[in-house]
């Protein structure tokens, strides 16, 4: 994952982690890593399972390319995994804050 920083002048929450998910590994698995990395944790010390806040195959689903191959639109996911909001945007970033 690369670091990129997604700033929102409304948002009162400090910017903690914030990635764009290589396309050859799943969504999923970016979150998690960028959660443990917000958290100074190893993904397997993370402790609370991505399943129990968000279905992991629905997300990587979710801005994947159609069936045609045609890119999805524009959009966002906003969820909570430990003590984190985690907002996952279309275009590949994962911004996670306090």
């Amino acid at each position: 994952m690369s670091e990129n920083v997604i700033e929102n002048p409304n948002d009162t929450h400090e910017v903690t982690e914030s990635a764009t998910y290589d396309r050859d590994e799943p969504l999923s698995t970016a979150v998690i890593e960028a959660v443990a990395d917000a958290a100074d944790l190893e993904p397997a010390e993370l402790g609370t399972p991505l399943y129990d806040q968000i279905d992991p195959d629905a997300l990587d689903n979710l801005f994947g390319d159609r069936h045609n191959g045609i890119p999805r639109g524009s959009g966002h996911v906003v969820f909570t995994l430990l003590d984190y909001e985690v907002t996952v945007y279309s275009d590949g970033y994962v911004v996670v804050r306090e």
